[in-house]
């Protein structure tokens, strides 16, 4: 087994993780800030939590960035992707577990405005509203890596042995 694999591996995965958990903890207290500021009702403004996963995505691939830099190598495609996703899947699950958690367990009344928003023409049930949140949070990660990763490959549209 190839041991550089195995850390790289490790290595993109202990990335995505560390920023998908920045992302959500960011998203929580911006939650918890527009709810107090009682601007939670304004979808623009709960949709606004988005950018907090493209920052993370670009913080991840940074770090990922000045890794390979100081080992005088080409930045992995796949790897950049990877983190993408993973720091949008984590960042946006975790923060649909807050929002369930907190519309369940702290604020009853607020799952019922929750279910009662008209997304897209639908009401959806409270798992579906953060089956969303999920989703919308993975695409926005993974096409923020997607995005970055182009920007940083350097084999102007040529594969190589060492792409």
């Amino acid at each position: 087994m190839d041991m550089t694999a195995t850390r790289s591996t490790t290595s993109t995965q202990s990335i995505g993780v560390r920023y998908g958990v920045l992302s959500a903890v960011v998203m929580i207290i911006y939650y918890i800030v527009i709810n107090l500021l009682g601007l939670q009702d304004s979808e623009l403004i709960r949709f606004g939590s988005n950018i907090f996963i493209l920052g993370a995505v670009v913080l991840a691939i940074g770090t990922l960035k000045k890794k390979h830099d100081g080992l005088q190598k080409r930045i992995p495609y796949l790897p950049g992707l990877a983190i993408g996703f993973l720091v949008g899947l984590i960042g946006a699950g975790l923060f649909a577990a807050f929002i369930l958690i907190h519309a369940i367990f702290i604020d009853p009344g607020y799952a019922g405005v929750l279910q009662n928003q008209d997304y897209y023409g639908v009401r959806l049930p409270l798992l579906m509203v953060a089956g969303s949140v999920v989703i919308l949070g993975t695409a926005v990660g993974a096409m923020t890596g997607y995005i970055l990763m182009m920007a940083f490959d350097k084999s102007g549209g040529k594969y190589t042995q060492d792409h």
